[in-house]
Formats: structure tokens, sequence, C-alpha cells
């Protein structure tokens, strides 16, 4: 996989603010649709975030994929809001809304939508846990549609 990209911070009276592309292509390792030739895979992301004081965020992103290789998503819409714990005296906790539309792709999924919400608590400088709740409904391309409830708990480890 190769990865370049360009990052831009910028520091201003509301917050800070990250702005980034992304560009990922990878070897011919992975099918085309009909699982007759390998193709390559490839996708541009733009992903922004940017800090409202020091209660708020909020982020956007959006990406778009090749469709040579078999891809679910072609195109991927989301946005967010990121409430920071200083509200309650936790600066390194923080919850999560987001919501996320992905399109296109080549293996029957017409669209999908994702709901999100999660609580991240940092147990000290190093190590974090977040609960995580996500609603997901897919729409396929034959008009049926498939929907439920994602539950999850990870664990960060940052040195």
């Amino acid at each position: 996989m190769q990865a370049s990209g360009v990052s831009y911070s910028l520091e201003s009276e509301i917050g800070e603010g990250n702005y980034r592309t992304l560009l990922v292509t990878t070897s011919e390792d992975f099918f085309n649709p009909e699982g007759s030739s390998e193709e390559s895979l490839g996708a541009l992301s733009l992903p922004f975030d940017q800090e409202l004081g020091d209660l708020l965020g909020v982020w956007i992103r959006f990406g778009w994929a090749r469709d040579d290789a078999a891809v679910y998503w072609e195109s991927l819409y989301s946005g967010g809001i990121n409430i920071m714990g200083n509200s309650w005296q936790r600066s390194d906790d923080n919850i999560g809304i987001g919501y996320v539309y992905l399109e296109g792709g080549n293996m029957g999924i017409d669209n999908s939508q994702v709901f999100e919400t999660y609580y991240r608590y940092a147990l000290n400088e190093h190590f974090a846990t977040t609960a995580d709740i996500q609603y997901m409904k897919d729409c396929m391309n034959d008009a049926s549609n498939s929907d439920g409830w994602i539950f999850g708990v990870r664990l960060t480890v940052e040195m």
C-alpha cells in the first residue's frame, strides 16, 4: 500500500483546525467484481475537523474510491460533533455523535447509512477505552434492506 497526503493545521480564535488530503493506492492483489482478474485499490479522502472553543468540535469527511476492484462503496460522506470532556472536568474524555452516508460500489449495496455515538474515557495518559453504539441500514440494489445495531468497546494505547 502506498499513501501520500497533505495536512494543514491552523490555530485560530475559535480553536485548532486540521485539514487533510490522503491518497491511497495498493498493489494489484484484489479481485475485480467478477473475480476474474486482479486489480489495485485506490481512494482519495478529505478529512476536516475544527474545534469550536473549549467544549465543542465538528468534523466532516469526504471520500471516493475507484471501482476497478470489488468495493462495497465508491463514495463516503460523513460529519459529526465532538463534545470535549472539559465541561465535566475530564479534559481527556469526549463524546462523539456522527452520521455516515456510503454509496456506489459494485458488490450489491446501493447505499448505507450509519448513525454513531460513542464515549471515550481516558484511563490515564496512555490508555483509553471507548464504548460505541451504531445503527446501520443497508439498501441493496435488489430493493431489499438490512439494518441493525452494532455495539462495541475498544481499548486504545498511545505511547
